[in-house]
C-alpha cells in the first residue's frame, strides 16, 4: 500500500534536523528502527523493525501551526515532536532569563493542551530531563483511537540552544580539531569586538549562537563540509554512547519501538 498515513511519525523544524535524526537512529538504533523521510510514499513494511518516519515542518512556528492537522490521521499511532528550546526567529533572547529559556516549552504545552485530551496528565512547567511521553492520549478532533506523543526539546530538555548544541555534545572534548575550532572562533569573535566598525549581526551576547559558530567551523574541516547528519554517518570520532546521547536514543525507542 502506497501513500497512507505514518504509524510513527516525527516532527522535526527543518532539513538538518530530519537527517541527523535520519544518521542518529541508523547509528544507535539501527538494529531495532527503520527511519525514513515523509517526503517518500509510505508502503508497507515487510520487516519486524518498525518504521520511523520524519518530516521537516518549516521551523518551530510551522510544527506549531500543523499540530493540529498532523493528530488527524487514524492511522497514526505515535507522535514524536523536536524542537529547539531557543527559537533564532524570536531575535535576541536574555539566556540568563529562566523564563525565556522555557518560552518554547509553554508555547508547545498550550498547544498540546488545546489539542489533546490530557485528562489523566498535567504537563509540567519545564520538559522533563528525559524527554516527555504520555501514553494513551486522545486528541480532540478524533475520539479514537488514542496516541503516544513524545516531545524532545533541543539540545537536551535543560539548557537553552539548538541543534548544533545537541552536536556539540557529540563531540569529545579531548579532539584536536574541536580544540582548533574553538581557538579559531575565539580568535574571531576578539576581532570582531575589537573594530571600530561590526559588519554584520553575529550575535556575541548568546552563549548558544557562539556554540553553533564552533560547530560549523569544525564541520568545515570534514570530508562533507557543514552537514551534521553526514558527520554522524560517517562518526568522526564522535561519541555515541555519552550520556545525552545514550538518553536522545532511550526516548526515541522508548517513543517509538515498544
Amino acid at each position: 500500500m502506497t501513500n497512507r498515513d505514518p504509524e510513527n511519525l516525527l516532527l522535526v523544524e527543518g532539513h538538518d534536523d530530519q537527517h541527523l535524526v535520519g544518521h542518529f537512529c541508523e547509528k544507535k538504533l539501527g538494529d531495532k528502527l527503520i527511519c525514513e523521510f515523509r517526503n517518500k510514499d509510505i508502503n508497507g513494511n515487510d520487516n519486524d523493525r518498525p518504521v520511523l518516519y520524519v518530516q521537516q515542518r518549516d521551523g518551530f512556528g510551522g510544527i506549531i501551526r500543523r499540530i493540529p492537522d498532523q493528530v488527524k490521521p487514524l492511522n497514526l499511532k505515535r507522535l514524536g515532536i523536536m524542537l529547539d528550546a531557543d527559537d533564532s526567529t524570536n531575535g535576541i533572547l536574555n539566556h540568563i532569563d529562566k523564563q525565556n529559556r522555557k518560552s518554547n516549552w509553554q508555547k508547545l504545552k498550550a498547544k498540546l493542551e488545546e489539542v489533546l485530551i490530557l485528562e489523566n496528565y498535567d504537563l509540567p512547567e519545564c520538559p522533563p530531563q528525559e524527554g516527555l511521553i504520555l501514553h494513551n492520549i486522545t486528541p480532540e478532533v478524533r475520539p479514537s483511537p488514542t496516541l503516544r506523543v513524545g516531545v524532545w526539546m533541543m539540545p537536551d530538555n535543560e539548557s537553552p540552544g539548538e541543534l548544533e548544541n545537541f552536536f556539540a555534545k557529540l563531540i569529545p572534548a579531548a579532539n584536536p580539531s574541536w580544540a582548533l575550532a574553538k581557538e579559531y572562533i575565539d580568535k574571531y569573535m576578539q576581532q570582531m569586538n575589537q573594530a571600530e566598525n561590526q559588519q554584520g549581526s553575529f550575535d556575541t551576547q548568546n552563549p548558544y549562537k557562539l556554540s553553533k559558530a564552533e560547530v560549523h567551523a569544525w564541520l568545515a574541516t570534514r570530508e562533507e563540509p557543514g552537514k551534521m547528519g553526514a558527520a554522524i554517518s560517517s562518526s568522526h570520532g564522535l561519541d555515541f554512547d555519552s550520556e545525552l546521547a545514550r538518553r536522545f536514543a532511550r526516548w526515541l525507542e522508548n517513543l517509538f519501538c515498544s
